[in-house]
């Protein structure tokens, strides 16, 4: 007796619950039909096989937006079609990996709350973290960050444009691929994971007291980095004094996210200028910090555009 094969939307719930290869069986189902349609839109080549890669990622990280789960088909089109758009805008507009126009809006913060509620999480990242850093820094990037355009990822990487559109595209193809090949649970390295979180809280810490010694545990003496002005600088303690230096003039960061992935850290913070000097620095800070397995060796700096002053244009 042939045994029913499941329907998307029995696959979409069980891939909810945590089953990897629920997933993978239902992109691999609709890959024809979206490779078709990415070739009648973008014709024969690799960029419609990397549009499909890229609605893949996307549709990993959005899975807990999908209202219908029998809808999956449709949604995966809409994806790839957004997708399609962008690459025919290219450079005039950067795809933002953020399929919420698609349908109605659910609120950032609810989006992320499910992100981070949902089992399939651990599997993505424990698929990134098989990523060589470099591959898997852009990735993180582009789709998990608000610096997802090519030009703040090549200025935060210090690469040229196309050399990060290029890691992009060697991370989705080898994401995708072990995505849709691996059904086994995954192993991520917890204990990794958990000292690079140890950083953002090493960073509260020293802005809350100005003791230095959380960062001294986390960041390697030597620890290069980069601030506002773009000079590469070497030193934790000196790292210290230019952080010091901001915070006694009144300047505040409020953390908005931190990921953790294999070897790198991203923070997210809102900063905040005193209010007798509000143009003193930028509105928002994306810090990228590279780990060795020991302290973090380097930190890039990617700063938000400050809003026009009043009159100005």
């Amino acid at each position: 007796m042939r045994t029913s094969e499941p329907d998307d939307a029995a696959l979409v719930l069980s891939a909810r619950s945590g089953d990897p290869a629920s997933l993978g069986t239902v992109l691999e189902r609709h890959r024809a039909r979206l490779l078709a349609v990415a070739v009648e839109r973008l014709g024969h080549g690799p960029q419609a096989e990397d549009a499909v890669q890229e609605t893949f990622v996307i549709a990993l990280r959005h899975l807990g937006q999908l209202r219908d789960p029998a809808a999956v088909g449709p949604w995966l089109l809409a994806i790839l079609r957004n997708v399609c758009r962008a690459q025919l805008r290219r450079p005039a507009v950067e795809l933002t990996a953020d399929p919420d126009r698609l349908g109605p809006a659910a609120e950032a913060g609810s989006v992320e709350e499910a992100i981070e509620r949902a089992a399939l999480r651990d599997w993505l990242w424990a698929a990134l973290d098989r990523l060589p850093e470099p591959l898997r820094l852009v990735v993180v990037l582009r789709h998990f960050t608000r610096v997802s355009s090519y030009q703040a990822i090549a200025d935060l990487c210090g690469v040229p444009v196309g050399t990060v559109r290029s890691r992009l595209n060697a991370a989705r193809a080898r994401l995708a691929g072990e995505l849709l090949e691996t059904a086994a649970p995954p192993h991520p390295d917890a204990d990794a994971h958990r000292r690079l979180a140890e950083v953002g809280a090493a960073l509260m810490a020293f802005q809350r007291s100005g003791d230095p010694a959380p960062l001294r545990e986390v960041l390697a003496p030597d620890v290069s980095f980069t601030l506002a002005d773009g000079v590469e600088r070497r030193g934790c303690d000196r790292y210290a004094a230019l952080l010091a230096a901001d915070f006694e003039d009144g300047v505040r960061a409020r953390p908005t996210r931190f990921l953790a992935a294999a070897g790198l850290a991203v923070a997210e913070l809102r900063l905040e200028s005193p209010p007798e000097r509000p143009l003193h620095c930028p509105p928002a800070l994306t810090q990228v910090y590279l780990h060795d397995g020991r302290a973090v060796r380097r930190i890039a700096s990617h700063y938000a555009e400050p809003p026009p002053r009043a009159g100005s244009g």
